[in-house]
């Protein structure tokens, strides 16, 4: 007996990691199962497409890598900031489950992030156990596999980016650090001592592999330290623990030391000599520290004031020493304040802030739950304990959530960090109020039959346990769904591209090449044979590189978006452009023959694209024109939400104005690219997703049909204050059109009705049409009936002023084309009482070719 209850007494808590494996396994294998598993092997998000692309590559060239890439932000290639543990995990995986190239090899990195995830629960365990106790542990055990947010969508199936890999890493560095700490000895060259701090070493320099900015994390290591020596009154920190910091440092640089030197420029976000450099300079000032403590400030009463004149000379002198070196460790603290167009990227956005600036703890719930409301009481109660237990452990975890905390505070992107300080202090917290309410005594109870407790604090501890886990449970088992990824029609779309536009075989040959570091990018790259661009919004670059293995111009490393107040050729500039030669040079620049355009483009991304371009939030307001509202009376719209008149439903959707049918985005897609010279539409994908159904129901579907599928569709939502849906808001901007500009901008009303959810567009020279016209004729219109790969029409249109008697017009479609998307009547030409058909070869159209055709 005495032997089995030795055994539940040592091992109770085993059962309870099993459920939180389980637990875990639910939410990052199960549950987005489905939407992982479909159509193709759909990898998350963004960034896990390019590790498939840099893993596909370095198991083709194995164990070399590319560290530039000169087939994304064409034509000048980026050097690559995405480390090598990932890239190599992903590629050994590969090579040992024989799932080498696409698909086979999707299917593999698909499972990376959720053992990451299920991982992560071990040295959360293991921190929280060395810090607290095993039942606190235990606890944030479970809590880790739960907690919903940016934490769980980044370590689901399918999303295999580094980012659960930094969560683990980190979390082992922490839980590694304290638990050497609490076993080191006064004597500090003690081999015991060396080991541990040796692997703790290691563990933080696979953290830095993971992440090159992970040099920041080592901030708050030297910044504990250095406090504890301050308060060394209030903290026990050992002096001899100093050294032994910094043989962590020493061990981390020796295994970041491969990867030191690949970046020719001196950076803090790519693999760079510089976070080399600081990893000695963290080691360095540990052993600095020791001796100082040791020699200066024993002989000191004020050893705190004598501590704080290294720093400050520190403060002073390293500005003017290595003002560069200076420059590039200041660029950390831009997480606090990002601005501009960076404010567009959900991930950089403030925490706790709205887009109307106002203060939201919503943020909080969703990525945390309940969990959050527990931990940050426990993170003021820690800081207050750290003077009633002068635990440098606590000091240490203190000083972490604090600079996490500001990390959160400035940018949505580190909840995925902070998830881990609120999984620790939460379950510190609800630890506390398990003892304190009497429930360990209840449970105890129920074995031993001796143990008084009360059964009011024990229904409220229950009470705090359903708070905590229910409202948690809820959020994950809904956040888990899906990876996200790209839709159906967007694959589809890349790989028509990559099947289909010239010199397919070329660039799959180059995808798979090394390519030499170039000491700048600022100049474009010397490519192997005559190439092309992709332009689109940076958000799709990765997909276009690694699933139609073509040149993006813009990519998710915010590379390639210029802008429009610097006159920066770039996405922005792009497709924010109000007149088609701006577009031209752009395109001309940066050598575009492709467009890509979807439907989040045209609505709601737009937004984004006009804040890059114009550099300010509120400078892109100018594209919009007020609200739509539906009342007894019909449709209406108004400048301001107060203008809505009583009784009215408010579309809760900005409406464009007038310039944002001017620009090259609405023209594209809005438009299809009518009175356009140099670019056509090639290719158009299926409608979105919740269209299909009306348009395969109904082939010819009447406008007075589809405007009151959108009104009633927009109707219903607006009632629970929800934006329409993409495809609706597509049909919302073209009545807008219609019934508000179409007089003022030139181009005749456009048919009302979805159209596909990705196009692609080829730019073109144009076939110059020219010829005489008869007296007094100002003008010349031609229009032809395009029919897309989708079996929708749509008509071309374009006009042309007369001078001197004379007209001449570029037109980009040719009726010969071997393009899905073609002419399927003649060109109809008019001037006056006169209209004329003609034809135009491929030829004419890709060479501009110069054709006479006289209209008397």
């Amino acid at each position: 007996m005495q032997n089995l209850k030795d055994f539940l007494e040592k091992y109770w808590h085993l059962p309870f990691i099993a459920i939180s494996i389980l637990l875990s396994l639910k939410f990052r294998v199960l549950n987005p199962w489905n939407g992982v598993f479909t159509w193709t092997v759909r990898l998350g998000g963004n960034d896990p497409w390019y590790y498939y692309r840099l893993i596909e590559s370095t198991i083709h060239n194995f164990p070399s890598r590319i560290w530039f890439d000169p087939f994304t932000h064409y034509p000048y290639g980026s050097y690559i900031h995405f480390g090598p543990f990932l890239v190599y995990l992903g590629a050994i995986s590969g090579i040992i489950t024989g799932h080498t190239s696409g698909e086979s090899l999707r299917s593999v990195l698909a499972f990376i992030p959720a053992v990451g995830g299920i991982l992560v629960i071990f040295p959360a365990y293991i921190l929280v156990r060395e810090v607290f106790d095993k039942k606190t542990a235990v606890i944030a055990a479970i809590f880790t596999a739960i907690v919903p947010g940016q934490f769980l969508q980044r370590s689901i199936l399918g999303f295999s980016d580094h980012h659960v890999w930094e969560v683990f890493w980190m979390t082992s560095t922490m839980a590694a650090l304290i638990y050497s700490y609490n076993r080191w000895s006064d004597r500090w060259m003690e081999k015991e001592n060396i080991l541990l701090a040796a692997i703790t070493g290691i563990v933080y320099g696979l953290y830095i592999d993971t992440w090159a900015p992970a040099f920041a994390f080592g901030m708050v290591i030297v910044g504990a330290a250095y406090l504890g020596l301050l308060l060394k009154k209030k903290v026990n920190l050992p002096p001899s623990h100093l050294p032994l910091l910094g043989v962590v440092f020493l061990v981390s640089a020796l295994v970041y030391l491969p990867f030191a030197f690949v970046d020719p420029q001196f950076g803090t976000t790519r693999y760079s000599p510089f976070q080399l450099a600081m990893l000695l300079l963290y080691s360095v000032f540990m052993f600095f520290l020791w001796q100082y403590d040791r020699i200066v400030t024993a002989r000191f009463s004020r050893s705190e004031i004598a501590l704080l004149v290294p720093a400050a000379l520190a403060l002073v002198a390293f500005p003017v020493v290595a003002p560069g070196f200076f420059g590039q460790l200041s660029r950390v603290l831009g997480v606090i304040h990002p601005k501009g167009g960076a404010l567009t990227v959900a991930e950089v956005y403030p925490f706790f802030f709205t887009h109307s600036g106002e203060f939201t703890l919503s943020n909080a719930f969703v990525h945390f739950g309940t969990l959050f409301f527990f931990a940050l009481p426990g993170m003021v109660y820690a800081a207050y304990r750290i003077f009633k237990t002068r635990s440098f452990v606590d000091l240490t975890l203190v000083v972490w959530a604090i600079a996490l905390f500001v990390a959160l505070w400035g940018q949505n992107r580190f909840a995925y960090y902070f998830a881990i300080v609120t999984v620790v202090y939460a379950s510190f917290v609800m630890n506390l109020l398990l003892e304190k309410l009497h429930f360990y005594r209840a449970v105890q109870s129920t074995y031993s039959g001796k143990v008084k407790y009360s059964k009011f604090g024990v229904v409220v501890a229950v009470l705090l346990i359903l708070a905590a886990l229910y409202p948690t449970y809820a959020l994950a088992d809904v956040e888990s769904v899906s990876p996200g990824g790209p839709q159906k029609q967007w694959y589809d779309a890349l790989m028509w591209m990559r099947e289909n536009t010239p010199d397919g075989e070329r660039y799959d040959n180059f995808y798979y090449a090394l390519y030499p570091i170039p000491q700048s990018n600022k100049k474009p790259y010397n490519y192997p044979f005559e190439t092309y661009g992709v332009i689109s919004w940076w958000d799709y670059g990765h997909w276009i590189e690694s699933i139609a293995h073509r040149m993006p111009i813009a990519n998710p490393f915010q590379h390639g978006i210029g802008n429009k107040y610097n006159n920066v050729p770039g996405a922005s500039s792009f497709f924010t452009a109000t007149n088609e030669s701006y577009a031209e040079w752009i395109a001309s620049e940066l050598d575009v023959r492709y467009v890509v355009s979807d439907i989040e483009m045209e609505t709601g991304k737009f937004y984004a694209m006009a804040v890059w371009a114009e550099g300010d939030l509120s400078k892109a307001g100018k594209y919009y024109d007020g609200f739509m509202y539906f009342s007894q009376s019909g449709i209406g719209f108004v400048n301001s939400q107060l203008e809505a008149p009583p009784g009215a439903v408010l579309v809760p959707l900005r409406m464009p104005g007038k310039l944002y049918y001017r620009t090259m985005e609405a023209r594209l897609h809005l438009f299809d690219g009518s009175g356009l010279s140099h670019y056509r539409m090639v290719y158009e994908s299926a409608f979105p997703n919740e269209w299909r159904g009306y348009m395969s129901f109904k082939q010819n579907m009447s406008e007075s049909d589809v405007l009151k599928i959108a009104i009633t569709e927009a109707y219903r939502r607006a009632m629970y204050r929800l934006s329409p849906t993409l495809g609706t808001q597509e049909v919302l901007y073209k009545y807008a059109y219609n019934r508000l500009y179409s007089k003022d901008l030139g181009l005749p009303r456009v048919k009302l009705g979805p159209s596909g959810y990705v196009k692609i567009f080829e730019r073109v020279r144009g076939a110059v049409v020219t010829g005489k016209v008869p007296d007094g004729v100002g003008e010349v219109v031609v229009n032809v009936t395009i029919k897309t790969n989708q079996n929708r029409s749509f008509e071309y249109y374009a006009t042309a002023k007369v001078k001197n008697g004379t007209y001449s017009i570029v037109l980009p479609y040719a009726q010969d084309t071997d393009y899905p998307v073609k002419p399927i009547t003649p060109y109809y030409i008019t001037a006056g009482n006169v209209t004329k058909t003609f034809t135009l070869s491929e030829r004419d159209v890709t060479e501009g070719n110069t054709v006479t055709l006289d209209l008397i």
